[in-house]
């Protein structure tokens, strides 16, 4: 995957999904929903970091 903005939006917009899975099933099913919520927060962390390392290298780029 190439380091772009949108490529980091879909990364993040991808973790709140799952999340929010994670938390409808939080009612239901207390067994399923633990592992769903964490790999939901993993994948907000993966795209947090690729947002950060977007931003910064479009910030270099204009810079020079």
């Amino acid at each position: 995957m190439k380091l772009s903005l949108r490529n980091a939006v879909l990364i993040l917009l991808a973790g709140m999904i799952v999340l929010a899975t994670g938390s409808f099933l939080n009612s239901a099913k207390t067994q399923f929903s633990d592992p769903i919520i964490l790999s939901g927060l993993a994948i907000e962390f993966i795209g947090t970091i690729w947002l950060v390392l977007c931003l910064n290298q479009r910030r270099r780029r204009h810079k020079a």
